[in-house]
């Protein structure tokens, strides 16, 4: 009998096809943990900071403004959970979730514009789609 990728006993080829040697993990992976706000303005930072060098001065400002957006976002999204807890929200629900959430983008954008220089706000147009947990706005 001719066997398919020339191992395996007849049980699937290479691995045996039995749970030896698979892939998957056969201890369940722990779920991650959600960033808090301040590591979610932590990382948010960074990522700004690799991309268009920012000075100590606008790293503190930059940070100052991510960790409000994020406290924020985490107040509003808890708020919203509390009073979802056993529904699901109506489409009004979520646009409006939606454009609040767009508001305070580009509320924290316009920030971001009062304290990057040019050259800097123009590289982060460019690249703002690849920020951690941001809602990019339509600026």
């Amino acid at each position: 009998m001719a066997q398919f990728g020339g191992y395996g006993g007849g049980y699937g080829g290479y691995g045996g096809g039995r749970g030896f040697g698979s892939s998957m993990n056969q201890l369940p992976s722990t779920p991650k943990k959600p960033l808090t706000p301040d590591q979610i303005a932590e990382e948010q930072t960074k990522w700004l900071d690799k991309r268009v060098k920012l000075t100590e001065d606008q790293s503190i400002s930059i940070e100052t403004i991510n960790l409000d957006y994020a406290l924020k976002l985490s107040d509003y999204q808890e708020a919203f959970m509390k009073i979802h807890a056993n529904t699901r929200p109506t489409p009004q629900e979520i646009q409006q979730i939606r454009e609040t959430v767009d508001k305070w983008q580009t509320e924290k954008e316009e920030k971001y514009k009062g304290i990057l220089t040019p050259e800097q706000w123009e590289i982060y147009q460019k690249k703002k789609k690849g920020m951690p947990y941001a809602q990019t706005s339509k600026n």
